[in-house]
């Protein structure tokens, strides 16, 4: 996982932003979007998650910074 971000859109309403690295492709990406979305709901109270799931072989190059 990388690039968490989570913040208030409004009183009572949690957003977040997440990438998740998933190590096997053949994995089930669904479970895992499904497993994601509860545990930012019950540990975190986020309620508008933004879930985003990419192969470990994937490289990120850091733009405008």
């Amino acid at each position: 996982m990388h690039d968490l971000h989570i913040w208030t859109l409004t009183s009572g309403m949690e957003a977040a932003t997440v990438h998740i690295v998933v190590d096997d492709v053949e994995v089930d990406w669904h479970s895992i979007l499904d497993q994601a979305r509860d545990i930012l709901r019950k540990k975190y109270g986020v309620t508008h998650p933004t879930i985003q799931l990419e192969p470990d072989e994937h490289i990120e190059e850091p733009v405008g910074f």
